[in-house]
């Protein structure tokens, strides 16, 4: 169960002539205390690989039976189990390996710590695949060591204990191992140190040979649409957060004509498609959903008694249920949100301004840039992005400063701004093609598509700091936690021709990559072939098995109603 197990053995005739085994994995983290406070304890180090004692780890923090502060606070995903380490609270959000490598970590150091300051003969260490393999030759070596005398009896098949969440094997781990290997780096001082006192106390133990610290490649799983126009390939961490986080992704590929619904189904991801004419921007506010489509924008809200009547392989949390479609014409919509005003605000590319939408109008500008002397149906300087701080539309992203029809194509890879919306100040220029930029973490986001990039913006200074370079054209962002989702595209030569990524970049991919914001490491990504070819953009939907239905026979029979109204609905008469 523990990574690494002191075990406390007591004289108990106190002449050394037999002992006694005193079991408690919580003492784990008390040697020091232990040592003190009874002079005659001897202790075992019971040493065991590192990754398969973290994979053994994950296992019993999924098993859910060892939870030991259930309602630690502001922490999500699975309950807190073992015993709670420094530095907890930078790992919320964090994949049950990353927690589970920086547990095992932050144990061992502790007792390393403790065990460095008792005198050598107090202390020994005992190979934990060598009590499987050979308990009584391990036992003696051990209480030689301590100059102890062992006066058991070892059982010919040994019980597994009740603390165990499956019986010990050697392969175990190995289901496991796709994701420690990326966890495994930034805990290798601690496993190089664990080796080396392990080593210099028992010199000459047989050691396994250890698994590399390197990360391997990440553990691709084909789901179900595999052979199909929209096969897809993920990593085993995209579930993973979802899961954990209750959530699930909303992705719009505008040139395939697909909205697609990313869902965590047993650690796999299941992908739900559906067709909408050039779907781009995407807001989520509470119960409500809109899609910016290619002359229109369609409104869903989130109604959990429709969701009961849903057909699906598993049961539906949340059902976006159609309500309104609002058209606009084609006015290219970008980025959408919802204010704190309740308006729905969007990017009107085509007319270079940032819109409110209302049902009387296509569109009703409240924002244009100050170098766009007025309306024209021209994509003057190409305006896209739409960040909403605190409620009030704040940032916008254009690709260049031009008052011309199309002027930003000449000057797309070089001279990109983001504009304060409040003020009309320019936050920072000279930016490759900037895309969704997003509010986070008290801080603001941007994708420069044109170098496949994520990057923080100082709104003072306007110094970007880069965070990760990604293998495609980056264009979609969302947050969950510490992590962020980020849309890739294979880019149109002919469109996006002359940017570094073209000139540059190797490998251009499709679909939605996963990173870690604390770092820039990439830790997952789900990836999409066939006709998906283009990501706009990317959103979390606070559901773990949504849906968006279709107008149909269900929306026909299923009536919505304010809760105030309910009270007067009687059953019909047969």
């Amino acid at each position: 169960m523990d990574p690494v197990v002191v075990e406390a053995i007591r004289s108990a005739a106190g002449d050394g002539s037999a002992v006694h085994v005193d079991w408690n994995p919580r003492l784990s983290m008390r040697v020091g205390l232990l040592a003190a406070a009874l002079p005659n304890v001897r202790f075992v180090l019971v040493a065991r690989r590192p990754v398969p004692a973290i994979s053994s780890l994950m296992d019993a923090w999924r098993s859910k039976r060892f939870a030991s502060i259930p309602d630690l606070p502001g922490w999500w995903g699975e309950p807190w189990a073992f015993p709670l380490i420094e530095g907890w609270q930078g790992l919320i959000g964090a994949p049950p390996a990353q927690v589970c490598s920086a547990q095992w970590a932050g144990i061992t150091s502790a007792m390393l710590d403790d065990l460095a300051e008792l005198p050598a003969e107090r202390w020994t260490v005992a190979s934990y695949e060598g009590l499987l393999a050979d308990p009584a030759g391990e036992i003696a070596t051990v209480t030689s060591a301590l100059g102890l005398a062992w006066a058991g009896t070892i059982p010919e098949v040994l019980l597994v204990t009740a603390s165990a969440v499956t019986p010990p094997g050697p392969g175990k781990w190995q289901r496991n191992w796709s994701e420690i290997s990326v966890a495994m780096p930034a805990i290798a001082p601690v496993v190089e140190r664990f080796k080396a006192q392990v080593e210099a106390q028992r010199p000459g133990i047989v050691w396994p040979e250890l698994e590399p610290l390197a990360p391997r490649a990440p553990d691709v799983r084909t789901v179900e649409s595999a052979g199909t126009p929209f096969s897809s390939a993920h990593t085993s961490t995209i579930p993973q957060v979802l899961g954990q986080a209750h959530a699930s992704l909303i992705i719009t590929t505008y040139k395939s004509g697909h909205v697609i619904v990313a869902r965590n189904d047993e650690g796999k991801i299941n992908t739900e498609f559906k067709s909408v004419n050039r779907p781009m921007g995407v807001a989520v506010a509470g119960s409500r959903l809109a899609i910016g489509a290619a002359d229109a924008i369609l409104a869903y809200t989130a109604n959990a008694g429709i969701a009961a009547r849903v057909p699906s392989p598993r049961p539906v949390d949340v059902a976006y249920a159609p309500r309104s479609i609002v058209f606009t014409g084609d006015v290219a919509i970008h980025d959408m949100a919802y204010g704190g005003d309740g308006a729905l605000y969007f990017v009107n590319t085509r007319f270079s301004c940032v819109c409110r939408q209302d049902v009387d109008y296509s569109f009703v500008p409240v924002w244009r840039p100050s170098w766009i002397t007025g309306l024209a149906g021209e994509d003057r300087c190409h305006l896209n992005g739409l960040c909403v701080v605190d409620g009030v539309p704040r940032y916008a992203t254009a690709l260049s400063q031009t008052d011309v029809a199309h002027g930003w194509r000449e000057l797309k890879g070089t001279s990109g701004v983001i504009v304060d919306i409040t003020t009309d100040r320019i936050v920072t220029s000279g930016l490759s093609m900037p895309h969704s930029p997003r509010w986070h973490d008290e801080r603001l986001w941007v994708l420069e598509s044109g170098k496949g990039t994520l990057s923080t913006v100082d709104v003072d200074s306007g110094e970007v700091t880069l965070i990760a370079t990604l293998p495609g054209f980056t264009r979609g962002l969302a947050f969950i936690g510490p992590y962020a989702f980020v849309g890739l595209s294979q880019v149109r030569e002919s469109v996006f021709s002359s940017l570094p990524i073209t000139e540059q970049a190797a490998e251009r991919n499709c679909g939605v990559w996963m990173v870690d914001t604390r770092n820039g490491q990439i830790v997952g990504f789900l990836k999409f072939d066939g006709v998906v070819q283009e990501i706009f953009d990317v959103h979390v939907l606070p559901a773990t098995w949504p849906s968006i239905i279709d107008p149909s026979e269900l929306t026909l029979s299923a009536f919505v109603l304010p809760d105030e109204a309910l009270k007067d609905v009687v059953s019909a008469s047969d």
